[in-house]
């Protein structure tokens, strides 16, 4: 058997997907394409048949080199979901779509035999309540999408599983806010909240707490590893998207309650006006990506998905990979960052960017009120 390919998986979920194809007994060599690498202490790797090709995988030859005589390529790169790249819609529509499509062509131009998509439930969130909503629902249209991330994704899941053939199979997996110990994205950002003070009220479309559920790291790569082994029986099914999630609904501030006592706060108790938030939001969000030039503390996407019901089903995964969900591993959080020293939750620079945020905050809604009094 050929190689693979891991590319964008310098980080926490490659990490962990490295770690699940160990642990069914992957021998062959795996190849990591990721101009930033990282090193991830909790996450136990076997690197003696681990190389790191520090690039991006933009660039066709690179792709040309690490490709040829793959068998497998893991597509885990993306951009858009957080940081100043968000509000550009060009260049997240090139990396996450366009990069996508090239990707494929190499793939396919050099007999390349399974892809791997790394997709997101926001192809199918627009702000709206979902519930237990499943694969064989269709997707919104493009035009309800409430950031440039999720169109990107929706629209590259969609080309990436019309590509699947016998002899190129492909498959897309569906997370919701990855986390875990170490995870420098959804983990990092609640606990530098919770850290600063602000994770102190509730905001919920419903008149009571939203409900949703989560995708642990070890969960997201357990379903990679399995739905590589169905891509490689010669019967398996291809050319599907699964929903991966940890199987538990649970309150969306619930979830985080053994990270705030793990951080000495105490967990919100109060609801702050939805309608308000919601209306505050985008203005604070064009305002950052304007005029500062900064990412905003909150997006219009993620007050959504904080504030709306959106729950999924992972019974065709269940059904047709073999997935079965490890517990949530909130708790192994919680211990990672109490037993972490004060300078390694938050460092200084995000401690400054977080204090401006804050600051944009304020001043967007008082030209708000200004507004409204004129």
């Amino acid at each position: 058997m050929g190689h693979y390919v891991i590319v964008g998986g310098g980080g926490f979920l490659g990490a962990h997907v490295i770690s699940a194809l160990q642990k069914i007994g992957c021998k062959e060599r795996i190849i990591v394409v990721d101009p930033c690498p990282q090193e991830f202490k909790t996450i136990k790797i076997d690197k003696s048949n681990i190389s790191y090709i520090k690039a991006s995988f933009l660039d066709d030859k690179v792709l040309e080199n690490i490709l040829n005589g793959a068998s497998a390529v893991v597509h885990l790169a993306a951009v858009g979901h957080t940081g100043l790249i968000a509000g550009d819609r060009k260049s997240v529509h090139n990396f996450n779509v366009n990069g996508t499509k090239q990707l494929i062509k190499q793939c396919k131009a050099l007999g390349v035999k399974r892809f791997l998509y790394a997709s997101s439930v926001a192809v199918s969130f627009i702000g709206e309540p979902l519930d237990n909503v499943t694969e064989d629902d269709p997707l919104p249209d493009p035009k309800k999408y409430l950031d440039f991330y999720s169109a990107s994704k929706a629209e590259a899941e969609t080309y990436v599983l019309s590509q699947s053939t016998p002899d190129f199979k492909t498959v897309c997996l569906r997370f919701r806010g990855i986390y875990g110990p170490e995870d420098p994205n959804v983990t990092l950002k609640v606990a530098n909240l919770i850290k600063n003070g602000l994770f102190i009220g509730m905001v919920s479309a419903h008149g009571r707490e939203s409900v949703s559920c989560a995708s642990s790291g070890v969960n997201c790569a357990k379903a990679f590893a399995l739905a590589d082994q169905m891509l490689q029986n010669p019967d398996g099914l291809h050319g599907r998207a699964y929903y991966i999630l940890d199987g538990e609904n649970v309150g969306q501030f619930q979830f985080w309650t053994p990270l705030v006592l793990a951080l000495g706060k105490q967990p919100p108790s109060f609801y702050t006006p939805y309608d308000f938030i919601k209306a505050v939001v985008p203005y604070f969000q064009n305002v950052c990506y304007g005029v500062f030039k900064l990412p905003p503390l909150l997006t219009k996407f993620e007050l959504s998905i904080l504030a709306v019901d959106n729950t999924y089903s992972i019974e065709r995964a269940r059904r047709e990979l073999g997935y079965e969900p490890e517990p949530c591993v909130m708790t192994d959080v919680a211990k990672y960052y109490q037993d972490l020293e004060e300078n390694e939750v938050a460092t200084a620079t995000t401690e400054w960017k977080s204090a401006i945020s804050i600051l944009i905050v304020f001043i967007s809604i008082a030209f708000l009120f200004l507004f409204n009094l004129n």
